[in-house]
């Protein structure tokens, strides 16, 4: 045992060297690249995205480890907590999940193109609205933050995503955005909106109009002006009369023990 220990103490130490990856995507810098630096650029992205992989693991032998090296405690043991950084943003007329009178909101600003935002959605989001949501407990906001640096289409497909909830189908087309993220130009929203069974002509001339375009342009501002930088980002908070949220700011695609420790302790004040 002692021989295995020593061993991943010393994979933590390698792998401490790499430096954390995020697990949020922020802006790139404007300037134009060459193609060199651009396929440069994209394979660091793919490195980021296994880093983080690889930090979760990390973090799950760290947590061994200490069991291992640790004495009983004498009662549960409190973990760091991060730094708890206030926002107030508006709900406004956005996609929401859950009743309206929900005793907490939780806005989210997201990205369809990021690749933590997807891995929000399809791992963390279903528990959260399971547990929450569904019960009543929790009022889920959707609000756009598209990267437009790194992120071309991200934009065009919050549009899309609008254009159908004048359909129904905002909530069916959000899940298909991001589960064919790779697939996301205007021809490929297209033909997603003919598998939803949406009015074709209907949504065509919706998307080709821009009409949505200066409501994502505002959730955009109002995130950064709210503190965002990156995606995903969320303000979880009391529900207010005045359709604004004040609560804590979660950058990232946290772990889902994040939101449920920051949601209980909502709903347990009186």
């Amino acid at each position: 045992m002692r021989t295995s220990i020593s061993a991943l103490l010393l994979a933590l130490l390698i792998l401490a060297t790499l430096g954390h990856p995020a697990t949020a995507q922020s802006p790139a810098p404007s300037h134009s690249e060459d193609p060199a630096l651009a396929a440069m650029r994209a394979d660091l992205e793919r490195m980021r995205e296994e880093l983080a992989a690889m930090r979760g693991e990390l973090h799950a032998v760290h947590e061994l480890l200490q069991r291992l090296a640790s004495p009983p405690a004498q009662g549960p043991a409190r973990a760091a907590q991060p730094p708890r950084v206030q926002a107030t943003v508006a709900t406004g007329d956005n996609p929401a999940l859950g009743r309206r009178d929900a005793p907490v909101t939780v806005v989210e600003f997201s990205d369809y193109q990021c690749p933590y935002c997807r891995r929000f959605v399809m791992a963390t989001l279903p528990s959260l609205k399971s547990a929450y949501v569904d019960s009543g407990k929790v009022r889920w906001v959707f609000r756009d933050f598209p990267l437009d640096r790194i992120h071309p289409n991200a934009r065009k497909a919050a549009e899309a995503a609008r254009c159908a909830g004048e359909q129904g189908k905002y909530w069916p087309m959000h899940d298909v955005l991001f589960q064919r993220q790779e697939a996301l130009a205007e021809e490929q929203l297209s033909e997603h909106a003919r598998a939803l069974g949406l009015d074709s002509p209907r949504f065509t001339a919706c998307l080709a109009s821009a009409k949505y375009a200066s409501v994502v342009q505002q959730n955009y501002t109002d995130g950064a002006a709210a503190g965002v930088t990156g995606t995903p980002s969320f303000v979880v908070g009391r529900t207010r009369a005045d359709d604004t949220v004040q609560g804590i700011l979660l950058i990232g695609a946290r772990p889902l023990d994040d939101f449920r420790q920051e949601i209980d302790r909502l709903l347990s004040q009186k």
